[in-house]
C-alpha cells in the first residue's frame, strides 16, 4: 500500500500569522513610553495670567514690556531687535534685558508685567524659547497676544 500525502491546492494563498507581529509593535511602544523623558523645563513653567484687579496704593510702576516674536523668528523688545538666529535656543540678549527689568520692577515692589505677542506664523519652538526665558529670570505674570491684535 502506498500512502501519499495530499498534495496542497494551488489555487490556496499562503497565509501569514499577524498575531506575533502585533505582539512585536506593542512590545515597542511600550518601551518607547516608558524610557522617553519630556523635558522639565517645558513641562511645567507655571505662567499666571494677570486680572483686571487693581493695587491699591500702588504710585510708582514700571512701564509693560512686549515681547514680539516676528514672523521669521525674530525678538524685538520695546522697538529694539533683539535675538534673531534661529538656531539658538537660548536668548542671551532678552535674558539680560529681562533681568534688568525684574530687578527695576523688585525694587519698585511691583510685579513686571510682560506681554508677549507672536505671530501666526512664527514657530512654536521660538515661542517657547521666549517662555522658557521668562521662567528662567522668574518671571511668571505674562499677557499672551496675537500680533494682528496690535
Amino acid at each position: 500500500m502506498n500512502h501519499r500525502k495530499p498534495l496542497p491546492r494551488p489555487d490556496s494563498e499562503p497565509q501569514l500569522d499577524m498575531s506575533s507581529m502585533i505582539d512585536v509593535s506593542f512590545l515597542l511602544l511600550i518601551f518607547f513610553l516608558v524610557t522617553s523623558s519630556l523635558d522639565p523645563k517645558e513641562t511645567d513653567l507655571g505662567m499666571v495670567l494677570p486680572t483686571d484687579k487693581e493695587i491699591p496704593g500702588l504710585d510708582c510702576f514700571v512701564e509693560p514690556m512686549e515681547i514680539k516674536i516676528a514672523s521669521n523668528g525674530s525678538i524685538t523688545v520695546d522697538l529694539t531687535l533683539l535675538d534673531t538666529d534661529l538656531d539658538q535656543r537660548q536668548l542671551p540678549l532678552l535674558e539680560d534685558k529681562l533681568r534688568i527689568y525684574k530687578d527695576s520692577s523688585d525694587l519698585l515692589s511691583t510685579e513686571p508685567m510682560i506681554t508677549v505677542i507672536s505671530s501666526d506664523e512664527a514657530s512654536g519652538q521660538r515661542f517657547i524659547d521666549v517662555l522658557n526665558t521668562l521662567a528662567k529670570v522668574d518671571i511668571k505674570d505674562v499677557t499672551i497676544a496675537d500680533i494682528s491684535a496690535d
